[in-house]
């Protein structure tokens, strides 16, 4: 019950802090949506792959850096190959096309599957990359892993298979907090590394936002798309693609959007591992001690205030300017809890003080 309040305050605190915290994504990052005008253009959902295959091509004519497909392609379409056959080829000619790779249970309480796109496609893809959201226990999504994958961690998530064909990442440490519980595990267990805690730009509609239908007619001007980098996917509701971050819901695709700009502009939060948050936590716990007695501060709530609030400060200060989070909500309450405790006992043991003189003062007239 204490860890569950604990990480109520913590992710309050957090959200809070990141609703006034926003940042400029700039325009390197475009996203073209599958939004209510495009479903009214193009019809219902799915759309033929032959769509698909022009839009890559209005796409590298217009020379984007690269796509990231969050669209899923997991199933031939076996009455129409020639359409499957054309967006493969049309993925071929870009040469910078990242498609989605998702773990789904064929059936209710079955063994994860990793859905991959169709041969054609995924042979034709430059990368392919995991679409996983990481859901607190609130179902508000704060966090993103940057590696996972069935029985390890191997496929990196679609921002980053995106940003590692803009540059070359290979000799660069991929941020997050690591797992090193990681070993040889089930090869049906879903493994997640690299955790990075989001610092989102802002609310939905914060990327610039082009529609599927008028990219595909040729009404977006190419040099609204040259030399970005553009991710495609559902924005209109109802398609389930709907994402609760601090500031609101946002499409899937615009999660990517965050994850993808954070990583190109060193945005990502490092998570203080256990170690630390221990030490930490650990030393502000001895805090009071050190204030106890200071001019102000005679009394040991009024340290403790004190001390509170240093730690809510010290968290910010981690959060702003080193990009490291620090979750202070139960160092807070140990701190608090303690001294209520230690007050009450010394409140006891005036009482029972009291009560002992009483006893002795009754007894010597009594005697």
């Amino acid at each position: 019950m204490a860890s569950n309040r604990a990480a109520r305050l913590d992710h309050a605190l957090y959200d809070l802090h990141m609703r006034h915290w926003g940042w400029d994504p700039g325009n390197d990052v475009v996203i073209v949506a599958i939004d209510p005008a495009s479903l009214d253009a193009l019809g219902r959902w799915p759309w033929p792959r032959e769509l698909h295959a022009r839009l890559i091509d209005r796409l590298t004519a217009a020379g984007v850096r690269g796509i990231g497909m969050d669209v899923t392609v997991s199933e031939p379409n076996v009455a129409h190959l020639q359409n499957d056959q054309a967006f493969a080829a049309a993925i071929a000619r870009n040469g910078r096309v990242v498609m989605p790779v998702f773990a789904e249970a064929q059936e209710l309480g079955g063994m994860l599957q990793e859905i991959l796109p169709i041969p054609a496609v995924a042979k034709a893809a430059a990368a392919m990359g995991q679409v996983d959201v990481a859901v607190d226990d609130d179902r508000v999504v704060r966090s993103a892993y940057l590696m996972a994958g069935l029985g390890s961690p191997y496929w990196p998530s679609l921002a980053l298979a995106l940003a590692r064909l803009d540059r070359d990442a290979g000799s660069k440490v991929l941020p997050g907090l690591r797992d090193n519980a990681l070993d040889p595990r089930s090869p049906y267990l879903w493994e997640r590394d690299n955790l990075v805690r989001l610092r989102y730009a802002g609310p939905d509609g914060s990327f610039g936002r082009v529609s599927y239908a008028d990219v595909l007619n040729g009404k977006v001007p190419a040099a609204l798309l040259k030399g970005r980098l553009v991710l495609v996917g559902a924005t209109a509701e109802g398609m389930g693609d709907i994402i609760n971050t601090p500031d609101g819901n946002i499409p899937g695709v615009e999660y990517q959007a965050n994850v993808l700009a954070a990583l190109r502009r060193g945005e990502t939060i490092l998570p203080l591992n256990l170690a630390g948050q221990f030490l930490l936590g650990a030393s502000l716990l001895l805090l009071p001690l050190g204030l106890y007695g200071l001019p102000g501060l005679h009394r040991a709530w009024r340290a403790a205030a004190v001390s509170s609030l240093a730690c809510l400060l010290l968290s910010v200060l981690l959060l702003r300017l080193a990009h490291l989070w620090w979750p202070p909500a139960a160092c807070v309450l140990l701190m608090l809890g303690g001294t209520a405790l230690l007050w009450l006992l010394a409140r006891l043991d005036v009482l029972t003080r009291r009560r002992q003189h009483r006893r002795r003062i009754a007894t010597g007239f009594a005697a």
